[in-house]
């Protein structure tokens, strides 16, 4: 992939691939999942290297402050779960077999 160029699921307003300092993926929008506390929620994007290579889903528990961007936010307890896509695609499998059952 060519300097400044994007996957087509690539959202350019939270894409840090060519931000130097920063931590230089691309991303997609997040999927937003609602929790108990309103003030925290799970997060769920697609991520890539520059190249776009390596693309993984990544899960993060979020708590915004008011007006912060998601994408630049630590996660709780300093952590996020990224799971390459063929294991994400593994993983979607078995939770919508647990949801029909």
């Amino acid at each position: 992939m060519n300097a400044q160029t994007h996957p087509d699921w690539c959202a350019r307003r939270v894409c840090t691939a060519y931000l130097p300092g920063a931590d230089e993926y691309h991303r997609s929008e997040p999927l937003v999942v609602k929790t108990d506390d309103p003030a925290i929620n799970l997060f769920i994007s697609k991520i890539a290297d520059p190249d776009g290579s390596h693309e993984h889903i990544e899960l993060s528990m979020l708590q915004l402050s008011d007006g912060q961007p998601w994408h630049l936010t630590e996660p709780l307890a300093g952590r996020e779960l990224l799971l390459p896509s063929a294991a994400a695609d593994a993983a979607c499998r078995a939770l919508a077999e647990l949801v029909d059952a």
